[in-house]
């Protein structure tokens, strides 16, 4: 982001695009490149309509070139549904980002990348990191939009194991077996702690030997106690990092659905003023601009309208009910839904549950 944030091209024009690749709104892959071409092709229209110099438009159409080549390689990967594609040929730059939330296809055309659609997008997903160990080895995971990144190994010698005849020197040593398994697992607790500090994380998974994981959990800052969501019982030195990164993300998977059914908890415990229940309510809260979390059932896609002049979402068309409006058929509302809470900065989680599936596919916990 810090890169993309201080890029600059005067008086020139730099390409940022935002391609929808969700499977839920386009199928297989094949669907999803189709859609695609679509999407190019007018956004190359619109280049081809920019009032620009003739150099200007030649350099936004090499960009165009890049992405068209690029976005069909990545239709049907799992878990992208969306790509977002920032381009300054004339500069020698590009940065191809695969996303896991959808994004209302867009492109920007400006002498400087337009991120707001990607923060949006980011602000959905949360960052978790990784802390495995042993009583004197230990590893720092990153994991982020379902990537990982080993940061930090440490290790700390500890004294060879000796058996003594004397009662008094084995309990010595023994003693000193203690201290320096304490010292390591502080040392391993402040790179922790410095981590958070430079790559702040919301969530933190510790694991280790089931005997010695609750001494170092004791060891922890309380910034760290209080962001632990899982306890791993894991081999530290031989456990390869893409087992690490599938476990990771089924972890992530199960974090995501109690945070689905802690929101639907509370939707339930504070309605009818906090909670929105059922297709209707959620989309009157969603044009009052006041979710704070939605949930919706993947995999449902439902025809609906929205009105050409406010916006208003809703399953039946006629005359809008908010402004009287027309209400423009759409080929799917649970989409729309889902793009309208993730540019209200509100929270998203898909839910697929018999509750939710009873009150019609969509909830949502209101912010007042």
């Amino acid at each position: 982001m810090a890169e993309l944030e201080s890029f600059h091209a005067p008086e020139q024009r730099v390409s940022s695009y935002y391609l929808d690749m969700d499977p839920q709104h386009w199928g297989n892959a094949r669907g999803i490149r189709i859609a695609i071409k679509d999407a190019l092709e007018k956004h190359r229209e619109r280049i081809e309509q920019l009032d620009v110099g003739h150099d200007l438009r030649q350099a936004l159409l090499r960009d165009w070139d890049m992405v068209h080549e690029l976005a069909p390689t990545v239709a049907g990967e799992r878990s992208t549904r969306s790509l977002a594609c920032f381009v300054a040929s004339g500069a020698g730059k590009g940065w191809a980002l695969r996303l896991p939330w959808p994004a209302r296809d867009r492109a920007f055309f400006e002498d400087r990348f337009v991120l707001w659609p990607l923060q949006q997008l980011l602000d959905q997903s949360d960052r978790f990191a990784i802390c495995i160990t042993d009583r004197d080895d230990a590893r720092l995971f990153l994991y982020y939009l379902e990537q990982i990144e080993e940061v930090s190994d440490v290790f700390d010698a500890l004294p060879g194991r000796i058996r003594y005849p004397d009662r008094n020197r084995e309990l010595e040593y023994r003693d000193k077996h203690i201290e320096y398994t304490h010292r390591h697992f502080e040392n391993v607790g402040e790179k922790a702690l410095r981590l958070l500090q430079r790559e702040p994380f919301q969530h933190l998974i510790i694991g280790g030997l089931w005997e010695t994981l609750p001494q170092f959990e004791g060891q922890l800052h309380r910034y760290l106690r209080d962001r632990i969501v899982a306890r791993w019982d894991i081999d530290v030195m031989h456990t390869p990092t893409p087992q690490v990164h599938e476990r990771a993300q089924q972890e992530e998977q199960r974090f995501l659905g109690r945070q689905a059914q802690e929101a639907w908890k509370n939707i339930q415990e504070y309605r009818p003023y906090r909670g929105a229940v059922g297709t209707e309510e959620t989309l009157s809260a969603l044009w009052q601009r006041r979710v704070d979390t939605l949930l919706t059932e993947p995999g449902v896609a439902r025809s609906g309208f929205r009105c050409s002049a406010c916006s208003r979402l809703r399953l039946i068309g006629g005359s809008c009910v908010e402004c009287g409006g027309n209400m423009v058929e759409i080929a799917d509302v649970d989409g729309e839904a889902v793009h309208d809470a993730i540019e209200q900065s509100a929270h998203v989680r898909y839910w697929k549950d018999p509750a939710l599936n009873e009150a019609g596919s969509l909830a949502a916990f209101r912010r007042y």
